[in-house]
């Protein structure tokens, strides 16, 4: 596994193609075909997936999370920079090309 360094806040992010997704009862699971392994997700994390279907930085998932949802800019940028190092390190997303 590469241990490549977090992206930047304006870095175009968009979703591993070799992932598939299912919502399973309100959860989003998601599988990395090419690796075998599963990852689950609920909450915000599913729109923020969503969001992820077209290239999006962290600053405009940071934006759309907080307009939809009552959280604080700061509170939404620390986890939002978590979330997207999970995904990262999980091979669920990319930068995108």
């Amino acid at each position: 596994m590469s241990h490549s360094p977090p992206p930047g806040n304006d870095t175009l992010l968009q979703r591993n193609h070799d992932v598939v997704a299912a919502d399973l009862d309100g959860e989003l699971v998601m599988m990395n075909a090419g690796k075998g392994s599963y990852y689950g997700i609920s909450g915000v994390g599913t729109r923020a997936f969503e969001l992820l279907s077209s290239p999006v930085s962290i600053n405009g998932l940071v934006e759309a999370i907080t307009q939809e949802y009552e959280v604080t800019p700061e509170t939404c940028r620390q986890d939002i920079t978590k979330f997207v190092q999970e995904l990262m390190k999980n091979d669920i997303i990319r930068p995108a090309n």
